[in-house]
């Protein structure tokens, strides 16, 4: 990229925003602080999925109540009862594809929850040559409580030796996070070979906000 601006794409949680993830990153913590102070600049996307009148109802009530200006939420995909099966995510990978080609390029991803699940996949799906291979690879991947994918259709990638040219990542996970508890973070970090690992005893389901050190390492690992 010469001397441009280093980019990052910044990926929701499930029945979010591009802008309720850019407030939960700089309103509700400083993450977003620090990435823009390692010298980057964010790009924060819609899921081309956007909720209907009966998915609204399933808004988590705390998302309505603290981002109570937005009113539109989207999802990335959506599990069956099982887990197994991931509906409307090939239109998700197909869209990511167009969004790559017309916003990119990006040096690396974040991801929250599901979006932080996807930003894997999409690192997996990019250096095992089954998607996004136009776009130059990825550097790194930022995942913030997140696990991998469930869907059957996946299970071979995370069965398999991992692919020597993934990203670099850095993977953040809360002692007290209920929605992807410390074994699922743990399942995804196995598959991510040198991954760098930031264990945050007190934190939930939430963008962090980092301690001095856990920042420290942040930026480490971002101008390495």
């Amino acid at each position: 990229m010469g001397n441009a601006t280093p980019r990052l794409l910044c990926l929701h949680s499930f029945r979010t925003s591009g802008p309720i993830l850019k407030d939960q990153m700089f309103q509700f913590s400083n993450f977003g602080e620090k990435l823009e102070h390692a010298g980057y600049d964010l790009e924060f996307l819609n899921a081309p999925y956007q909720c209907n009148e009966e998915d609204e109802k399933k808004v988590y009530a705390v998302v309505k109540q603290a981002f109570t200006r937005h009113k539109k939420y989207y999802e990335w995909y959506n599990a069956s009862d099982d887990k197994t099966e991931y509906r409307r995510l090939d239109e998700t990978i197909a869209y990511l594809e167009r969004m790559l080609e017309q916003k990119g390029p990006f040096d690396g991803l974040v991801g929250f929850s599901q979006g932080g699940s996807l930003a894997h996949l999409m690192a997996y799906l990019q250096a095992t040559g089954q998607a996004f291979t136009r776009h130059p690879p990825f550097k790194f991947i930022v995942i913030l409580s997140s696990r991998r994918s469930r869907a059957t259709i996946h299970q071979p990638l995370w069965q398999a030796p991992p692919p020597k040219n993934l990203p670099k990542a850095i993977v953040f996970y809360g002692g007290k996070d209920k929605a992807c508890p410390v074994e699922d973070a743990k399942k995804l970090i196995e598959t991510l070979p040198g991954a760098e690992e930031v264990y945050l005893p007190e934190s939930d389901h939430r963008v962090p906000t980092l301690p001095e050190a856990e920042g420290g390492r942040l930026l480490d690992f971002l101008r390495q």
